[in-house]
Order: C-alpha cells, then structure tokens, then sequence
C-alpha cells in the first residue's frame, strides 16, 4: 500500500495543471496530544508526542506541495520506528496523502480544513501487516514573516482499521496537533 500511497503522490504532482501562480514545497513537523480508543472498548490511551510518530499512530514528518498563498496544498505525512535487537525486529511505519485547504482571504491567519488516507504497516521479525488509516482535521495556522512558512493548530480525527499481524482492535483518535512549515 506505501508503493501506492507514493505513486499516487508523484501522480499528483507531475500532472497537476499549472495556474496563475507557481507551485511551491515545504517541509515541517506535528506534534500532538490526543486520546486513543479502541474498538473493542479495552479502554483509552493518551499520548504526547514531541514530535508525533509512529508508535502514537500519528505521523510527525511532513513534505506538501502548494500554490503560492497556500490555499490548495497536497501533504505528505509520515513516520517510522524501527527496533532491533540480536535477530529480533520490531517496526511501525505510519503515511498516509492529504489535502489542505485554506478558507479566508486574510495573507496572514486563515482557517483550514484537511483529509487524508494512509496506512500502518506493523511488522515484527515473523509477522507483519499494513492496515488503512484515515481522518479529518479543522485548524487555523498564521503566515511567518516575509511568508516563509506558517505555524498552525488543528483538532483532528483518524481511524486506524483493525487486524494486522497481533490482531490489533480498530481504533479512534482524536488529537490537538501543532505543526509549523517550511516554505521552499
């Protein structure tokens, strides 16, 4: 599924028609707390993360690829922990695509809303198993000086399907998630 989940992004970008204004990228980081249930009501997680990864199920790294005052923006996020020790390895991969899109007419604070589809692939040294993920988000994120990037705040949602190779239950996360970017 991550072989699709990067073609799918590479599609986007090579064939997106140009418009008025160039297309630009950045770079940037997240950072959450957010609370975690599962599906077979077995209880609820809560977790900071500075910056979030994959074993909070939330990715921390992220590459987007927008217009020039942002307004339309593709994202990708990711994540991964990998552990190993003599012979035995244990590793989560978190990704997943989304798009942004910026309400207002303001250059410097706007509000935003975004989805995205990914995946969780879960993995030790017998066994491992990719699992789709999705959610939602709605924030707000202020433009840096002279519009090198922005900083921003979200509260999102993302459902983690269950499965996998330890028969992991489905599970809900809702989270604050703060983040800045880069613009190139």
């Amino acid at each position: 599924m991550s072989r699709g989940l990067l073609s799918s992004f590479a599609l986007i970008v090579l064939v997106m028609p140009a418009s008025a204004g160039a297309w630009e990228w950045s770079i940037g980081a997240n950072m959450s707390a957010g609370t975690t249930q599962s599906g077979a009501h077995s209880g609820t997680s809560t977790a900071l993360g500075l910056p979030s990864n994959a074993l909070t199920y939330q990715p921390g790294f992220r590459i987007g690829y927008g217009n020039s005052r942002r307004t339309h923006e593709f994202d990708l996020d990711g994540g991964a922990l990998v552990i190993g020790e003599e012979g035995s390895t244990v590793s989560l991969i978190v990704g997943s695509l989304g798009y942004q899109h910026a309400f207002g007419r303001s250059p410097t604070s706007t509000p935003f809303a975004n989805v995205g589809l990914g995946f969780l692939r879960e993995g030790s040294a017998l066994k491992a198993g990719t699992n789709a993920t999705f959610g939602a988000g709605v924030g707000w994120r202020r433009v840096l000086r002279q519009e090198r990037g922005d900083i921003r705040a979200e509260i999102r949602y993302d459902y983690l399907k269950g499965g996998g190779p330890f028969g992991r239950p489905d599970l809900t996360t809702v989270a604050l998630k703060l983040g800045f970017d880069l613009w190139l």
